[in-house]
């Protein structure tokens, strides 16, 4: 009797198998995605609200006007604003403005710790590493917002809720939600109308 059938058919459905574990994985991994964001950018909210190491800043989204320091009253809606710690102060004085161009070495990632976007592998080493250029008004709000308070030489971990990232729907392999997590290292500025050199 030919077996190659029955071999046919038990690796189908061991494929089969294995293919709805994944599913059920990646479904798992984002079950309740929406509450879980929101959850984490609270705690990093009260985190830096708190700032007991003085490194954090929070800064408005650049988008809405600035909050009036004598208005107490006020509700402030965490999801408005990015998260910034302060990992290590640059000798820069000037920081980037809208139409500006910069480099940058980066990366991003989920609340699961999964990597989204990187401009270098494995340990940073600014020895080796090639920093990206972008021009910042091409960039989601939350780097906006950030990087217009960053100097040169700033290595800045930023927490960046749904609203000012990628909102409320998928897109480009970023769930609806998504609160993200960026280390960034501001390398250079360049103004407008100025030709963003090659790295040497």
């Amino acid at each position: 009797m030919n077996k190659f059938p029955w071999l046919l058919l038990t690796a189908l459905m061991i494929s089969l198998i294995f293919t709805s574990c994944e599913e059920s994985e990646v479904e798992s991994e984002y079950a309740n995605w929406q509450a879980r964001n929101q959850q984490v950018t609270d705690s990093i909210a009260a985190v830096a609200e708190a700032n007991a190491d003085g490194n954090w800043r929070i800064y408005k989204n650049y988008r809405l006007p600035a909050d009036d320091p004598n208005d107490l009253t006020a509700e402030k809606d965490v999801n408005n604003y990015v998260y910034c710690h302060i990992e290590e102060a640059g000798e820069g004085t000037v920081s980037p403005t809208y139409t500006d161009s910069i480099r940058v070495n980066y990366r991003a990632w989920f609340i699961n710790g999964k990597v989204l976007d990187q401009s270098f592998r494995g340990d940073f080493n600014p020895a080796i590493s090639v920093p990206a250029d972008f021009a910042l008004s091409n960039l989601i709000d939350g780097w906006i917002t950030a990087l217009q308070h960053m100097h040169t030489g700033d290595a800045c971990t930023i927490y960046i809720p749904y609203n000012l990232a990628y909102g409320e729907s998928s897109s480009s392999g970023v769930p609806a939600f998504s609160t993200l997590v960026f280390w960034v290292n501001l390398v250079g500025i360049y103004p407008k109308g100025t030709t963003v050199p090659d790295w040497q």
